[in-house]
């Protein structure tokens, strides 16, 4: 049963409400006196030309964007006030999305949500510590955990608010990014004295804070990758000259065993048995490094077939069947061999998300150069009204925005900030141009342009939490069975 809010609740509420108004009214005059100022005749000639729209709607009036912010943000309060403070996490255990279930991502709202980032960014940097207080207040008023969403007016709330006026209005993406950095700003600097005045507030009216506490989040906690764990498993077993021959069936059972994978995928991984002592008999390191590209095979394979069950499954065994084929019956039993196979496992998967994707109406889009400068580009089309992403990104072959895409694999984990909030979410599928990404049970899956995850990593909106190394959970639970 969980506890009754404070009963000075709806007081401050209705307080929260009330300075609604002066916000988005302040925060549109300031804009408008910047835009008069000195600022304009410093201002690139891209935003000096759109600033002629952004100038009438800042001044005030019934169709300015004051009012529209302040509608817009009464509405996300009123949002924020009926719903119960939650963490965002999606669920360790997300279950296949059907094709018909994809959400696209505009490229195009990617640098709204970058716009969007900097102006909480301000406020946060500004009004940390009176953030970290008035979360705590809010917790008591609320009955709550000092969550972050237990502050109603937070910066991304009124961030989002922003955004949504800015589009209310008709406003044209040029002049809505003008905005979202001229206006933003002026907001930003409003808004951290509004959090410092309504934690003096609740102070005032004897509220205490929520005692602080250290939580752990799990989904947030990197695992180290630890380059001993396969040579301590490999000398808890028997002799040497056993070794392969015990270790390799018994940790691929355990891989598939922790993975749940269907019976069709399980069989798979049992026959990669066989190929894989041959392979520890060439070259000892497969039974001491996780980083052979057998096991690096293994959680590949892993990894895809852990959300699929089901005719999913089966369809999955019959692509992966040649690869293994060649495996058990090719000459060559090196490593090079595996490297091979985890290439024709990429391209197996690629091609099938491609081929998802195209029956979900989303096509690979033609590789079209950079620009001159490097500059990557954000408006691309030619494919009616869906937009379109180049297939190569630019940036050299040290580009590390580009070389973390290139490695994201189905099973990762990453946090990135989309649609104004932060997110995280599980790789579901990776096709020649665009990665599907699992939030919530139940909720579409978000299918995003590489171009799109290139532009949130290099503005650090975007990085991997954890990849999926389905071995290296199984290396550690069998060390432990046999201690």
């Amino acid at each position: 049963m969980s506890t009754p809010p404070d009963a000075r609740f709806e007081r401050w509420r209705d307080l929260v409400l009330a300075s609604v108004p002066v916000l988005a009214a302040e925060s549109a005059q300031r804009s408008l006196e910047q835009l008069q100022g000195s600022a304009l005749s410093n201002a690139v000639a891209g935003d000096r030309q759109h600033t002629g729209v952004l100038l009438p709607l800042l001044r005030p009036g019934p169709q300015g964007l004051a009012a529209a912010l302040s509608a817009a943000l009464r509405q996300q309060l009123r949002e924020e006030f009926a719903r119960v403070p939650s963490a965002d996490a999606a669920s360790p255990h997300a279950a296949a999305v059907p094709i018909d279930q994809l959400t696209l991502v505009d490229d195009q709202q990617i640098e709204e949500d970058i716009e969007v980032a900097r102006v909480i960014q301000l406020v946060d940097t500004v009004a940390e510590a009176e953030l970290r207080d008035l979360r705590a207040l809010c917790a008591t008023l609320r009955a709550s955990e000092a969550t972050p969403e237990v502050v109603p007016l937070r910066p991304e709330v009124a961030a989002r608010a922003l955004s949504r006026a800015l589009h209310t209005l008709g406003v044209s993406r040029e002049a809505r990014l003008l905005a979202l950095r001229v206006v933003g700003k002026a907001m930003a600097d409003r808004l951290a004295s509004l959090l410092r005045e309504q934690t003096r507030e609740l102070r005032r009216w004897g509220v205490e804070p929520l005692p602080y506490q250290l939580r752990v989040v799990p989904e947030l906690q990197r695992t180290a990758p630890d380059e001993h764990a396969m040579r301590r498993l490999s000398g808890k077993l028997a002799g040497s000259a056993a070794s392969a021959d015990q270790l390799v069936p018994r940790l691929l059972a355990q891989v598939a065993e922790q993975s749940t994978l269907d019976a069709n995928v399980r069989v798979l991984l049992q026959r990669l048995a066989a190929p894989a002592v041959r392979c520890a008999k060439l070259e000892p390191g497969l039974l001491t490094s996780l980083q052979h590209p057998l096991w690096r095979l293994v959680d590949r394979i892993a990894a895809l077939g852990e959300s699929r069950g089901g005719t999913q499954a089966a369809r999955l065994a019959a692509h992966l069947e040649p690869v293994l084929v060649k495996l058990e019956h090719g000459a060559d039993a090196t490593s090079a061999a595996y490297e091979r196979a985890l290439a024709d496992v990429d391209a197996l998967a690629t091609g099938w998300a491609d081929s998802q994707l195209a029956d979900a109406g989303v096509s690979a889009p033609v590789a079209v150069p950079p620009p001159e400068g490097g500059s990557l580009p954000t408006d691309w089309g030619g494919e009616g009204s869906l937009p379109t992403v180049p297939m190569e990104l630019p940036g050299s072959v040290d580009d590390p925005h580009k070389n973390w895409i290139d490695a994201m694999r189905e099973g990762d984990w990453i946090r990135l900030f989309l649609h104004a909030r932060w997110l995280t979410a599980r790789v579901a599928g990776r096709s020649s141009a665009h990665v599907m990404l699992a939030t919530r049970t139940g909720e579409p899956a978000q299918t995003i342009g590489r171009a799109a995850l290139y532009r949130l990593h290099e503005s650090g909106l975007a990085t991997t939490i954890e990849s999926a190394a389905p071995v290296r959970d199984a290396v550690q639970t069998l060390t432990l069975s046999l201690e």
